[in-house]
């Protein structure tokens, strides 16, 4: 077998595509106009630099103005850490800003121009400013939670350790919690497909930033989810590393979001009131009562 029950290239080229979403184009679409329509309805600043690359800037979503400083959603976009950007993501601070949210979607560098050292150091920097400067936007520096798809979900899951955290100088537990949703958590399967040709990972990258194989001693609660119309390499990884996680004695939720795809899960399951997954990362956030 060439990685786990896929026999060759082929069978394993076909668990990262998405060309078994019905209607792609039309997915895609709503998407974007949905954050067309987020940025229409919520006060935001865009492109607020968090580093020194052009690319490294993120878009704010403002909170409803209180006397409380609101919880930090940092959301990280996907797309194989080579394309897409923020712009196509604002529908998420369109789904938490008015529901008493700080949201941060980041941009940063990508590959080819960069290596995955270089995009974690990034992911990294844009929580560590919001540590120092989530206060002047209304949120609370101690109360980051970070959320992620695809590749973001493989991002995430690496913001979490409290090793980083604490070599940053970052407030003792400031990340609160994190969702990976659909991500990547072992990078080998991608080195033996297709994708290689434009990620061109090393073994060593591999063996270094696959979260899979690094689970930490001390980390944040997270939520793992996958869609459950998606290729069965993103729903094995993902109940993979979130049995990981729950062995390592952490907090771990798991939601598969029955029919979801790839891309709907975030519009259909995520964005959308009262779906179990956004309710989830509202009460991870402590933004609705839990029981």
């Amino acid at each position: 077998m060439l990685w786990r029950h896929y026999p060759d290239k082929a069978s394993l080229d076909a668990q990262f595509t998405l060309d078994g979403i019905a209607d792609l184009p039309g997915t895609m679409q709503r998407r974007l106009d949905m954050s067309a329509a987020a940025r229409a309805a919520v006060p935001h600043r865009l492109k607020v630099p968090y580093g020194e690359r052009p690319e490294a800037t993120m878009d704010l979503f403002l909170p409803p103005e209180s006397g409380t400083p609101a919880p930090v959603l940092v959301f990280i976009h996907g797309g194989f850490w080579r394309s897409l950007d923020a712009a196509t993501f604002s529908f998420v601070g369109g789904a938490f800003a008015p529901a008493g949210a700080l949201v941060a979607v980041l941009d940063y560098p990508l590959i080819p121009q960069v290596r995955m050292a270089d995009i974690v150091a990034h992911i990294r920097a844009a929580v560590t400013w919001l540590t120092r400067h989530a206060h002047l936007h209304g949120g609370d520096p101690g109360r980051v939670h970070v959320a992620g798809h695809s590749a973001g979900g493989h991002l995430t899951a690496l913001c979490l350790d409290q090793a980083w955290q604490r070599e940053a100088d970052l407030p003792p537990r400031c990340i609160r919690g994190g969702l990976s949703i659909s991500g990547v958590f072992e990078l080998e399967p991608l080195r033996l497909s297709a994708q290689q040709e434009t990620l061109g990972f090393t073994a060593d990258e591999a063996a270094l930033w696959s979260p899979q194989r690094h689970i930490p001693q001390e980390a944040a609660p997270l939520i793992v989810a996958v869609g459950g119309a998606e290729t069965q390499e993103f729903i094995d990884q993902s109940l993979d590393f979130a049995a990981s996680w729950s062995s390592a004695s952490h907090d771990t939720q798991v939601h598969v979001v029955a029919g979801a795809n790839h891309i709907d899960i975030l519009t259909g399951a995520l964005a959308r009131h009262g779906a179990p997954l956004h309710t989830a990362i509202l009460k991870q956030m402590w933004l609705v009562d839990v029981p």
